[in-house]
């Protein structure tokens, strides 16, 4: 619990709000600082609670009980207009555990997709020459015409974290955005338990105002709600067998269809339907209404290899949906200004905890940090933060901060074999540098070259553990071109790369280093 209270500890007022900017977050560091010199007051047994002041002073003010980064409890600070459209007439407490019904969850609801991005009917299709079609229309878009901001987070209302495993009911609307606002606060502070204290700025907006790491009682005993969820917890990592036999992994990458004499992206729709094994998606700000981003959807496996052939699988259904030949295929971070896509990874039979979330972050999304093309820098904080993870209803969790590894076969394999190891392994996985503030400030602008000094030991951990041998031929590839300091190129055409017939567990790249990097 609270494996980086050390690194919060070490963070004054300023750079607590300077950490939670950079991942996108509004942050108050006055009132911060004036909860901890309340904090420093109190007596021992006040420790593990943020009272902070009255609660008739607070208007639209909440305070948000996390343990393991699952919402126990959110209790309003206050009697402001917008307390009860926000958690609605069920949603404190006991209702928020576990995704159950409430008016909250029900308020504001939002259109919901696959992956959380909004759904609603395909439109006409037509051409729109703006750069971004109207709602209902499958135009053509512009890349310049959504904007350097990328897209919407139609999901990020929707995350759920009401369940210690990562499964749960989707809670959307405000509420959604509220719960996420506070996990992801607790959690790029290097804590996963604890309070987090916030202020509604309106339109779904939050600051958060006071932080309070939770601190176990003099004699040692957590108080509730968190010893309950506490021992919850224990059970569940306790009926794990070594090495996670169990374990089962899906994922949904993203890439894009461009018509490169125009410069514009083709909805996806046109060609690919709504469910299957290639699919489409809903997309940035001004294009609701359609689904311009292309996704490939292979069926979990519980084994790497069998689920990159399943990847090879759908990729060829993708090429046999996708007819007009003419279109180039793009992916990683930002391929196009303002178009932010996702390499998202499904496990399921692994408990979701802090230290297995950290360990994706420092020893999964860090080398690949490496690898990407410098314009893919842009999809942060929007998309891509560190620990950015969604509850899944069949148990699992969804995890969603790295671009899309469709850019090479090579990558793509590289990154699921090393991410199959690395939850099947994670508790023999401490290093956690990207808690360093130079290097955690390095990792949300861009700079590699301070984050690469870190890798070494990483590496070294990676290679030394039990399962790597089995897996070094898909995962070795992508270790030598971190040492030879390459990355991808986001401009290239990868359909061609995808649709050959080389064996989908081939380390060697489809046709020469230059395919997959710069």
């Amino acid at each position: 619990m609270n494996e980086g209270l050390n690194v919060f500890r070490q963070l004054a007022p300023e750079q607590i709000e300077r950490r939670l900017r950079r991942c996108g977050i509004e942050a108050d560091s006055d009132s911060i600082a004036r909860g901890a010199r309340r904090k420093d007051t109190r007596d021992t047994h006040a420790h593990t609670h943020s009272h902070g002041q009255d609660p008739a002073s607070y208007r639209q003010h909440y305070r948000v009980l996390i343990f393991n980064l699952a919402v126990l409890d959110c209790q309003p600070l206050g009697a402001g207009a917008a307390m009860g459209g926000v958690l609605g007439a069920g949603g404190v407490g006991a209702g928020w555990l576990g995704g159950s019904d409430s008016a909250g969850a029900e308020l504001g609801a939002e259109r919901q997709g696959g992956d959380g991005r909004g759904r609603v009917g395909a439109g006409r299709q037509g051409d729109y020459g703006s750069g971004v079609g109207g709602v209902g229309g499958q135009g053509e878009y512009g890349n310049g015409g959504v904007g350097a901001g990328g897209q919407e987070e139609y999901g990020s209302g929707g995350d759920a974290f009401g369940s210690l495993g990562g499964g749960g009911r989707e809670l959307r609307g405000a509420a959604g955005v509220l719960r996420n606002t506070a996990v992801r606060a607790l959690y790029s502070l290097g804590l996963d338990s604890g309070e987090v204290e916030l202020r509604a700025m309106g339109e779904r907006r939050y600051m958060v105002t006071g932080i309070t790491p939770v601190m176990p009682e003099p004699a040692g005993a957590l108080p509730e709600p968190y010893r309950s969820a506490s021992a919850a917890l224990a059970r569940m990592l306790d009926s794990e067998q070594p090495g996670r036999p169990g374990l089962l992994m899906g994922m949904d990458p993203e890439f894009l269809l461009l018509r490169e004499s125009t410069g514009r992206v083709v909805p996806a729709s046109r060609y690919l339907p709504m469910e299957g094994v290639a699919g489409c998606d809903a997309g940035p700000p001004g294009t609701r209404g359609v689904f311009p981003v292309a996704e490939l959807r292979p069926a979990p496996r519980g084994e790497p290899r069998a689920l990159l052939a399943q990847l090879m699988s759908a990729a060829r259904e993708a090429d046999r949906l996708i007819t007009d030949r003419s279109l180039r295929w793009r992916a990683g971070g930002m391929p196009l200004r303002g178009w932010a896509l996702g390499g998202h990874l499904h496990f399921s039979g692994v408990t979701l905890c802090a230290p297995l979330l950290r360990a994706l972050d420092n020893y999964l999304a860090l080398p690949l940090f490496l690898l990407e093309d410098i314009r893919a820098a842009a999809r942060r904080p929007r998309y891509g933060v560190l620990g950015d993870f969604r509850p899944q209803p069949h148990g699992g969790f969804e995890y969603r901060t790295l671009p899309s590894f469709l850019v090479s076969p090579v990558i793509a394999k590289g990154a699921v074999c090393l991410a199959h190891l690395i939850v099947s392994h994670y508790e023999d996985l401490p290093l956690r540098p990207l808690d360093r503030e130079d290097l955690h400030a390095a990792f949300y602008s861009g700079g590699k070259s301070p984050v690469r000094t870190a890798w070494p030991p990483l590496e070294a951990q990676l290679r030394a553990l039990g399962g790597y041998a089995a897996a070094a031929r898909w995962i070795d590839p992508l270790l030598r071109a971190i040492a030879e300091q390459q990355s991808w190129d986001e401009s290239r055409d990868i359909r061609g790369s995808w649709v050959r017939s080389a064996p989908p567990y081939s380390g060697a790249l489809p046709s020469g280093r230059a395919d997959a990097y710069q």
